[in-house]
């Protein structure tokens, strides 16, 4: 009897790379294999290789939660891709420590190279991995979370590693700015930005941020799909359908975009990266979308796919979230949802609310 073997595979790169297909192939032959996803642009991406009868993208958890509900088998490999060899290492670091302590197998797979790195004591695992991909072994630093300075003044830093000029910094999902260096430190004072070193900052993203745990917020950095990929396109026929569509509003929670479409017919999104990005998600769902935007666009994804028969709205600079907020009060109510009878009644009511704030209407 094969051993069971769980593998949590984090990101789209590892996928759009054809390494996390070549990695599951290798461990079937050797292991029973439970494969989990941790990531949202990881399920466009799992959908996109036809993955997802043998990976489970069917919920959205944290990283380290991930990992503990595969800690039934009687061993956990993350498999990874990050920017080089050393950040994905800085990553699984952070992520094992969160998790609880059992023996992980991280993969860290590179273009032309990759490594077996072992945590939590899991050495002879990593050994048994490494042999049958036939990959070096890198003993790492022990696991740990991220580390907090405080200063004498009371305010609380925390250093991001692996950041390169020009890439958008992002705490919890929200964009705060761009790195202009490769020195970057968010500054808190209680619970609260109050300043990121080594960028140029984005007001309206750390307005939106409110209060933040600086040791438990995520922080990425850089475009979510950084690999080239083909999209595997929906339905679309949905411009022609019509009577008792059930549309739903997302509302600056692109990560939540899989969770808050299901059963949808129909989106409305609210700001520029949230359209973005959840319109390239629904594009492989067969959903449409009608967007509101102010153009003020962060490049967190690369290369966006738009349903045909979806619409996006310009509306003045600054004023997205406004027009949003008004399109909740008077469409949606607390629940983030309604019934319409078409696509193009749902459109005009969200142009009429617009009103003078409309600069611009783009059909796809």
């Amino acid at each position: 009897m094969k051993p069971d073997i769980g593998v949590v595979i984090h990101g789209p790169e590892v996928i759009d790379s054809g390494g996390a297909r070549h990695v599951l192939d290798v461990l079937h032959e050797h292991y029973t294999v439970t494969a989990m996803l941790g990531g949202t642009m990881g399920r466009a991406a799992a959908l996109d290789a036809s993955l997802e009868d043998e990976i489970d993208i069917s919920t959205r958890m944290a990283l380290s939660d991930t990992i503990d509900l595969l800690s039934w088998t009687d061993a956990v490999i993350l498999l990874s891709r990050g920017k080089s060899i050393d950040s994905g290492i800085a990553f699984g670091r952070i992520a094992v420590s969160r998790a609880k302590k059992i023996p992980v197998i991280q993969i860290e797979c590179q273009v032309r190279n990759g490594v077996v790195i072992p945590w939590n004591g899991a050495t002879e695992w990593a050994e048994a991995i490494a042999r049958i991909m036939g990959l070096p072994i890198r003993t790492p630093p022990p696991a740990q979370n991220v580390r907090l300075v405080r200063t004498d003044d009371g305010l609380m830093h925390r250093r991001i590693h692996n950041v390169m000029p020009g890439e958008n910094i992002r705490i919890n999902g929200i964009v705060v700015g761009t790195a202009v260096s490769r020195d970057v430190e968010i500054v808190v004072d209680d619970f609260r930005v109050v300043a990121i070193t080594g960028t140029r900052i984005k007001e309206h993203g750390i307005e939106k941020l409110e209060r933040v745990d600086l040791k438990s917020a995520l922080v990425r950095t850089g475009s979510i799909r950084r690999t080239k990929h083909e999209a595997r396109v929906g339905r679309v026929d949905a411009k022609e359908k019509s009577g008792d569509l059930r549309v739903v509003l997302i509302d600056h929670d692109a990560e939540s975009t899989f969770e808050l479409s299901e059963g949808a017919d129909l989106a409305v999104t609210v700001g520029d990266d949230t359209t973005a990005i959840a319109s390239d998600i629904l594009y492989r769902l067969g959903i449409p979308v009608i967007g509101i935007t102010d153009m003020d666009l962060d490049d967190v994804l690369s290369d966006t796919n738009i349903l045909p028969g979806s619409v996006v709205l310009r509306v003045k600079p600054g004023y997205d979230d406004i027009v949003g907020d008004m399109v909740r009060d008077c469409l949606f109510g607390d629940t983030g949802q309604m019934v319409a009878q078409s696509v193009e009644s749902v459109r005009e009511q969200v142009v009429g609310i617009a009103g003078a704030l409309l600069v611009e209407v783009v059909e796809y």
